[in-house]
C-alpha cells in the first residue's frame, strides 16, 4: 500500500507542477480559428499551371482527400469571351510524414465532364450526385472509393436520382444521404433520402421544407441536442427577369420526427437578416455550425441585372456602355464575404466569430478532415478560380491558471489526507466494509444521496436540460415515492439478518448459486459503470484546461485508489459528504452568477423559456419510446427500487449506522435531498440555455460535447478560485462514484467469494489485506476502462449510464423483490427468472423502440414474473421462516443470521 501511495503522490505532484508552472492568472477564453495552406492543386496533364475549379466533387474516404470534376475558364475570362471547360480529372491528396502530397499515376477519370454536383463523404466512399456540363444536367449518382492497397480511385454506380439536378446541397445523417433543392428544368424544392445500408438502394422523396424552392443553398448535419438533424440555409432562385431572389431563411429536418421546422434566419450581430448562397458550412463542436463565407448577393444581383439588360438592349452604344460597366465590376470584384458566421442548433442563435484571412472560395464543399475543415479550390470571384487548398482548424486559448490549479490540487489532496487520517481506524473487515457502525445517520443519508448524485448528475442533467427540457425532472423525484418501500420492505432484511453484502440474503432465501450469480452480475455492472463515471469529468477537464484526457483519468483513478484503500467505507462516506456540500453549494452560486449576468426581466426570460418549450415538464402522451411522463414515472420507480433495493453500493450505506432506525433516517434524508437538488440542477440547465441564447458569442466551438457545457460556463464565467473549486468538486464527485464502486466490489468479492474459499482466517488479517488488493485491482481496471472509452465518442453519457444500469440490473432487483414478497418462489425459479429476464432485456434493446428509462422496469417485472411462474415447476423444501415479509417478525427470523454462519 505504501508503494501505491508513493506512486500516486509522484504522479499527483508531477501533474500539478507541470500544469501550474508557467500559467498566469486565468483569462477566460473562447478559442480562435487557425488557418493552414495545403499544397495547391496540381496542373492537369498538358497544362503549365493549375487554375483550380469551381463546383468540384470533394470529400474524404480512407483518410485521403478526393477532388473530381469541376469547371473553369482556361483560355480567358468569361467577360472577355472565354469558354467554360468542364473537367473529368480526379485528384487525391494524402497525408505524408512531411505534411501532404498529391498522389501521382491515377488511372481513373470521371465517365463524363461534370461540375456543380453534390458531394457527401461517407464511410463507403465519396458520394457524387448530379451536376451538369455545357450539354446536360445529370441524374447520375456514383461513389468514388480510395483503395489504399492498389492506391487507386474506384468508381461504383448507385441508383440515379428521380430527376436531373445540379447545384443541390446534401449531407449524411447516420447511414442516410439527404439531398435538397437544386436546378433542373426548374429550380427545385425536391428533398430526397437514400439509406446506404439497405441491400436494395433507392431514392425516397420526402416532404419539402416550408419555404420556397431554391438552389445553391448551404447545408450541414449537426446534433440538435437530441439527435443529428439536417439543416438547410439560404440559397437563391433565378426569376424570369434573369435576377435571382436571394434567401436568408433556414430550416431543420429532424429524421426522428420526420418533419421540418423553421429556425432563425441567417443574421448579423444586430439581428438583421443576411442572404447567403453558394457558401460552405460544417458542423463544429457541440451543436454549432460554422459558415465559411459565401455570396451575400448585392454584387451578384447587380451583375445579373447587367446580364438581363444586355439581353434586351439593341442599341450598340447603350450595349457597349453596359458591357464596359459590367467588365469594370468584374475586374474589380471585391470577392465574396469573408465573415465566419456561427449558428448554434440548441439555442437557435447566430453570431460572427472573426474573418477568413484568405480570398474566400464559393461553389466548393467544406470537407472535415482530421481536426480541420478543408476548403478546396473553388470560385473566388465571378469567372476566377483558385488552385489553393485551405485548412481551417480551431484551437482553445487561455489556461486554467495557477490559482485554479492550486485550489484543485488542495481539494484533491485533502481527500487523500482524509484517507490517511481514517486509515488508523481500519483494523478489520468490519471497519473496512461497515465502519463498525460509527457513521451518523445524516452522513450516511448524504452519502446515499451523493452516491446517486455523482459527476453524472452535476454535469449531465444541466446539459440534458440545456439541450432539451424538464421532462426528466420526475425521474429524480421518484426516489421520494420509493423510499417508504425501501424502508418498509428491504431495509429490515439487510439490518436484521446482520449481513455484509446484499447478496447474502439471496443465499438465505434461495441458495448459494443464486447468491454467487447475483454477486457476479453486480460486479460486472460496476466494472462497466466505472469507465463512464471517470470519463465524463475527464472530458470536461480536457475542455476547460486543455490537459490530455488520459492524464485526467489517471490522476483521478490513482487518487481514488489511494484513499479508498487506506480509509475504506468510512473515507468513502465522508468524502461523499464533502462533495455533496460543495456540488450543491457551487450549483447555487452558478445560478446566482447566471441571473446576475442576464439583464432581461423575469417576464422576458419566461417568455423565451415558454416560446422555446424549455420549461416543458409534463409530456402526457401515451408514448413509451421517449420521455413521456408515464415513462419517467414508471421507469424511475423501477430504477430506484432496483438501485436502492439490490445495489450493494447503496445497501452498504444502510449497514454503516448503529441501528435500523438510524439507517431508515439516512434513507429518508437521501430521498428528501432529491427535490432541492433536482430543482437546482434542472434550473441550472435552463439558466445556461438563457445565458447562451442571449449571449451567443460566449459559447465556443471549443465545447466538443454538450455534457461539458456546465464546466465550460464555470471556467469561462466564474471568478478565478471559485471556478477551480467547482471543477475540483466535479472531479471529487467522479472519484466518489469510483471509490464507492471499488469498496463495494471489494466487499462483495471478499465476503461472497474469498471468505467461502478461505474460512479459516480467524484473525481477519489476511481477509483485510485481500480486500485492499481487490480495491486496487478494481480501481486499476476502472481507470483502464475509462482510458479505452475515451476514444468511443458517446453522444450522451447519462443516457449510456441509464442504459447499462437499466438493461442488466433490473433482473437482479426482481429476484430480490419477489423473494421478499412471496413464500412461493424458490432458487431454481430465481435462476430461471434471471435467465428469462436477460433474454427479455436483449429483445427489448434490439427488437423494440422502448425508452431506455423503461429497461429497469422490463427487467424487474420479467424477473419477478418468470421467477414466480418458474418456481411452480420445481420443489424446494428450504426453511424460509423470517426471510419474507410474511414471517420477518418471527422469533426465528431474528435468529436467522445463525443459519448464514452455518451456510
Amino acid at each position: 500500500m505504501r508503494a501505491i501511495t508513493y506512486i500516486a503522490s509522484i504522479l499527483f505532484f508531477t501533474f500539478f507542477g507541470k500544469v501550474v508552472l508557467g500559467q498566469g492568472l486565468f483569462d477566460n477564453y473562447l478559442g480562435s480559428f487557425t488557418f493552414e495552406d495545403l499544397p495547391d492543386m496540381p496542373a492537369a496533364v498538358g497544362d503549365s499551371v493549375s487554375l483550380g475549379y469551381a463546383g468540384m466533387f470533394a470529400g474524404v474516404h480512407e483518410d485521403v482527400l478526393i477532388l473530381a470534376g469541376g469547371a473553369n475558364f482556361p483560355d480567358k475570362a468569361p467577360w472577355k469571351g472565354g469558354t467554360k471547360h468542364f473537367s473529368q480529372h480526379v485528384y487525391v491528396l494524402e497525408k505524408s510524414p512531411g505534411g501532404y502530397r498529391w498522389v501521382e499515376g491515377l488511372d481513373l477519370k470521371l465517365p463524363f465532364p461534370v461540375a456543380y454536383g453534390t458531394s457527401i463523404s461517407t464511410p463507403k466512399g465519396l458520394l457524387c450526385i448530379g451536376g451538369n456540363n455545357q450539354n446536360a444536367t445529370f441524374k447520375k449518382v456514383f461513389l468514388l472509393k480510395w483503395d489504399p492497397v492498389i492506391r487507386q480511385v474506384e468508381l461504383q454506380y448507385l441508383p440515379d436520382l428521380p430527376l436531373a439536378l445540379s447545384n443541390s446541397t446534401g449531407g449524411l445523417v447516420g447511414a442516410s444521404a439527404y439531398l435538397a433543392g437544386g436546378e433542373g428544368e426548374v429550380v427545385s424544392d425536391a428533398f430526397f433520402r437514400m439509406d446506404l445500408d439497405q441491400d436494395k438502394l433507392r431514392w425516397e422523396r420526402l416532404p419539402s421544407w416550408p419555404g420556397k424552392p431554391r438552389s445553391h443553398a448551404v447545408s450541414a448535419v449537426q446534433n440538435n441536442g437530441m439527435n443529428d438533424c439536417f439543416f438547410l440555409f439560404g440559397g437563391r432562385r433565378l426569376q424570369e427577369t434573369g435576377v435571382s431572389e436571394l434567401y436568408a431563411d433556414a430550416f431543420c429536418y429532424d429524421p426522428q420526427k420526420e418533419g421540418w421546422k423553421k429556425i432563425s434566419s441567417i443574421q448579423d450581430e444586430q439581428g438583421n437578416p443576411l442572404t447567403l448562397s453558394a457558401g460552405t458550412a460544417a458542423a463544429q463542436g457541440a451543436g454549432q455550425i460554422v459558415f465559411y463565407g459565401g455570396v451575400r448577393g448585392d454584387t451578384f444581383n447587380e451583375l445579373e441585372r447587367y446580364g438581363a439588360a444586355l439581353s434586351e438592349v439593341v442599341d450598340t452604344l447603350a450595349r457597349q456602355e453596359l458591357i464596359q460597366k459590367r467588365d469594370i465590376l468584374m475586374e474589380n470584384h471585391p470577392g465574396f464575404d469573408r465573415d465566419i458566421q456561427v449558428y448554434h442548433t440548441i439555442t437557435d442563435s447566430w453570431h460572427t466569430m472573426g474573418r477568413l484571412p484568405f480570398t474566400v472560395p464559393v461553389t466548393t464543399t467544406a470537407v472535415p478532415w482530421g481536426g480541420e475543415v478543408i476548403l478546396p479550390s473553388g470560385e473566388i470571384s465571378p469567372g476566377v478560380r483558385t488552385a489553393s487548398i485551405h485548412g481551417v482548424g480551431f484551437k482553445k486559448e487561455g489556461a486554467f491558471g495557477w490559482v485554479n490549479y492550486t485550489v484543485l490540487g488542495l481539494y484533491l489532496g485533502s481527500l487523500v489526507l482524509m484517507g490517511v487520517l481514517i486509515s488508523g481506524k481500519q483494523h478489520s473487515t468490519e471497519d473496512f466494509f461497515k465502519a463498525s457502525g460509527r457513521v451518523p445517520w445524516w452522513a450516511a443519508g448524504i452519502s446515499i444521496f451523493g452516491t446517486q448524485l455523482s459527476a453524472i448528475t452535476f454535469m449531465a442533467i444541466p446539459a440534458k436540460t440545456f439541450a432539451t427540457d424538464w421532462t426528466l425532472f420526475f425521474l429524480l423525484m421518484t426516489i421520494i415515492i420509493v423510499a417508504p418501500i425501501i424502508i418498509g420492505v428491504f431495509l429490515p432484511f439487510f439490518r436484521r439478518l446482520n449481513i455484509t453484502t446484499a447478496y447474502e440474503y439471496l443465499e438465505l432465501r434461495y441458495n448459494r448459486s443464486v447468491r454467487l450469480i447475483g454477486s457476479l452480475i453486480y460486479v460486472g455492472l460496476q466494472l462497466g459503470r466505472l469507465g463512464i463515471v471517470l470519463l465524463l469529468p475527464s472530458l470536461a477537464l480536457t475542455v476547460v484546461t486543455g490537459i490530455d484526457v488520459s492524464m485526467c483519468i489517471l490522476i483521478m483513478g490513482l487518487l481514488s485508489i489511494v484513499y479508498t484503500v487506506l480509509g475504506g467505507i468510512e473515507a468513502v462516506i465522508w468524502t461523499d459528504v464533502i462533495q455533496v456540500v460543495v456540488l450543491l453549494g457551487g450549483a447555487l452560486i452558478c445560478l446566482g452568477f447566471v441571473f446576475y449576468e442576464i439583464h432581461e426581466s423575469p417576464a422576458e426570460l419566461m417568455s423565451i423559456v415558454m416560446d422555446n418549450q424549455k420549461g416543458k415538464i409534463f409530456d402526457m402522451r401515451m408514448d413509451f419510446t421517449g420521455t413521456s411522463f408515464w415513462v419517467v414515472l414508471i421507469g424511475g420507480i423501477a430504477a430506484n427500487i432496483v438501485q436502492y433495493g439490490s445495489d450493494q453500493t447503496v445497501v452498504q450505506r444502510y449497514l454503516t449506522t448503529k441501528d435500523e432506525k438510524a439507517a431508515a433516517n439516512g434513507i429518508a434524508t437521501g430521498a428528501l435531498m432529491a427535490l432541492p437538488s433536482a430543482l437546482i440542477f434542472f434550473s441550472m440547465g435552463t439558466a445556461l440555455y438563457l445565458f447562451y441564447k442571449l449571449h451567443p458569442a460566449e459559447l465556443s466551438p471549443a465545447v466538443q460535447n454538450t455534457d461539458s457545457i456546465f464546466p465550460f460556463y464555470i471556467v469561462t464565467q466564474l471568478p478565478t478560485g471559485i471556478s477551480g473549486l467547482l471543477i475540483a468538486a466535479v472531479f471529487a464527485a467522479a472519484m466518489s462514484s469510483l471509490d464507492s464502486s471499488m469498496n463495494s466490489v471489494a466487499t462483495v468479492v471478499t465476503t461472497d467469494f474469498y471468505q467461502k474459499w478461505f474460512p479459516k482466517d480467524t484473525t481477519g488479517k489476511n481477509t483485510l489485506g485481500f480486500a485492499r488488493w481487490v480495491t486496487v485491482i478494481v480501481g486499476v481496471f476502472g481507470t483502464g476502462f475509462a482510458l479505452v472509452m475515451a476514444s468511443l465518442g458517446l453522444p450522451s453519457l447519462w443516457d449510456q449510464f441509464n442504459m447499462i444500469i437499466g438493461l442488466f440490473a433490473g433482473g437482479l432487483g426482481g429476484i430480490f423483490l419477489i423473494g421478499m414478497l412471496s413464500d412461493s418462489v424458490n432458487g431454481k425459479g430465481a435462476l430461471l427468472g434471471l435467465l428469462c429476464s436477460a433474454l427479455v432485456q436483449v429483445a427489448v434493446k434490439y427488437g423494440s423502440d422502448l425508452s431506455i428509462h423503461l429497461y429497469a422496469l422490463t427487467g424487474l417485472v420479467s424477473a419477478m414474473g418468470m421467477t414466480y411462474i418458474g418456481s411452480f415447476f420445481f420443489t424446494d423444501k428450504r426453511d424460509i421462516d423470517g426471510l419474507t415479509i410474511h414471517s420477518l417478525g418471527n422469533k426465528k427470523g431474528k435468529q436467522v443470521n445463525k443459519t448464514l454462519e452455518k451456510a
